[in-house]
């Protein structure tokens, strides 16, 4: 892919996979990135995205209405990079000094506007204790969703903070979405709800856990579930962690589908490509209900030579309604981990992902016709000097009312990437 003449900077910035069907605007789009040589002065490392501002091919306007438009399927979108920082990483003692990245992002009716929940690494202000949580930021308008567009408005709130199994650690923050309709929150019995993932010591090992948690509103406070709805399990693919949880509401089952990333503990000899490698699990739950149903293993970890066969992680879900499929944004990577190693060895790429029936019954593998968008090898001197590199984290895509597409990620060395 061709990132274009954007200007080089000395940072890992933010940036913008683009495509647009109107060869003029790519004329004026040029000239206008050129008189603004300010692009080219970001922090270092920065969360990406990417960003396609109309459909690829398209004879007609996108629907009015917040979240992606009936009949896309942006697997067929060609994508290009545009290096400029969407957040940075926030000033020494911060509660996001560290890494700025994960995010899910839903339209919030009551602002109108977007509002983005991001993974925050950095130091609580009220206590001063360093962790992982979780931070929002809101768009400055339906449209307005590109670098510069989002102000940070500080951390998640609860209204039961003693119930975290891990006050230093929520991150990995998934709010609920309608199944067919991306970016949108799903009201279930008058609430929203929302995932997250936190590490405790159990049996002299650190596992991650999921939790639950509701609220009236999007702004909080969230109320949690006091027990984990997803816990590590001795024996099973997830007898290590459950990581990293995407959510999607299935109105006609009356559940909620949630995608997450089980590590296994102990050698898997069904993946003899990659013996510890995580691998995408699939549970449903009910707020009414105590706990989620582990439903079964969705793609598993080396048993073939795709992209992302070393390890992989959770999806954002998609319906193509032309060709009845549904499909997900993935992350993963071919590099298998060790045991003793964070188990997530570069690089992690993103891609698509594509299921032969329903996302909950169906057989899931990665679609490799379209993916993955970039790997470090394929970097420009540009790229690379604008901080793009190492991996490319967990992607999210958010399409606007007037059609602006854009993938967000983080990327960057370890424990110091932004979006």
């Amino acid at each position: 892919m061709n990132a274009g003449s954007w200007p080089s900077c000395p940072s890992n910035g933010l940036f913008i996979y683009r495509v647009c069907k109107c060869p003029k605007w790519r004329s004026h789009a040029r000239r206008w990135a050129a008189g603004h040589t300010w692009l080219g002065r970001l922090t270092w490392s920065a969360m990406l995205l990417l960003a396609v501002l109309t459909r690829a091919g398209a004879s007609e306007p996108f629907a009015r209405a917040p979240g992606i438009p009936p009949g896309t399927d942006f697997r067929s979108v060609q994508w290009s990079i545009d290096p400029r920082a969407v957040l940075t990483r926030g000033v020494e003692g911060s509660y996001d000094r560290g890494v700025v990245g994960d995010p899910c992002i839903v339209w919030d009716d009551e602002l109108a506007t977007w509002r983005m929940f991001y993974f925050a690494n950095g130091v609580e202000p009220d206590t001063g204790i360093r962790g992982p949580r979780t931070a929002m930021a809101l768009a400055a308008s339906a449209e307005e969703i590109g670098p510069g567009d989002w102000r940070k408005i500080g951390l998640v709130t609860f209204a039961n903070p003693q119930a975290l199994i891990n006050p230093g650690d929520y991150h990995k923050w998934w709010v609920v979405t309608d199944a067919r309709r991306p970016n949108r929150a799903a009201r279930i019995d008058g609430h929203w709800a929302v995932f997250t993932a936190s590490l405790r010591m159990e049996d002299g090992r650190m596992h991650k856990h999921i939790q639950a948690a509701s609220a009236a509103t999007l702004a909080g406070p969230w109320t949690l579930v006091k027990t984990p709805i997803i816990k590590p399990e001795s024996g099973q693919l997830d007898s290590l962690h459950a990581d990293t949880p995407s959510a999607f509401w299935f109105a006609d089952r009356n559940r909620i589908g949630i995608f997450y990333k089980g590590y296994p503990a102990e050698p898997q000899a069904e993946q003899p490509g990659s013996a510890f490698g995580s691998s995408t699990l699939l549970a449903t739950w009910h707020p009414a209900e105590p706990q989620a149903r582990k439903v079964r293993i969705v793609m598993r970890a080396g048993v073939n030579q795709a992209w992302n066969a070393g390890w992989m992680s959770s999806l954002q879900l998609f319906f193509a309604p032309k060709e009845r499929v549904w499909y997900g944004l993935h992350n993963g990577s071919p590099t298998p981990p060790a045991d003793q190693s964070h188990r997530e060895p570069a690089p992690s790429l993103g891609g698509w992902v594509v299921c032969d029936g329903h996302p909950l019954e169906g057989r899931w593998k990665a679609d490799e016709s379209h993916v993955p968008f970039v790997r470090p090898g394929d970097l420009t001197a540009a790229e690379k000097a604008a901080g793009v590199g190492v991996n490319f984290w967990r992607h999210h895509l958010l399409a606007t009312p007037e059609g602006k597409v854009r993938i967000f990620f983080n990327s960057g060395a370890y424990g110091t990437e932004q979006m």
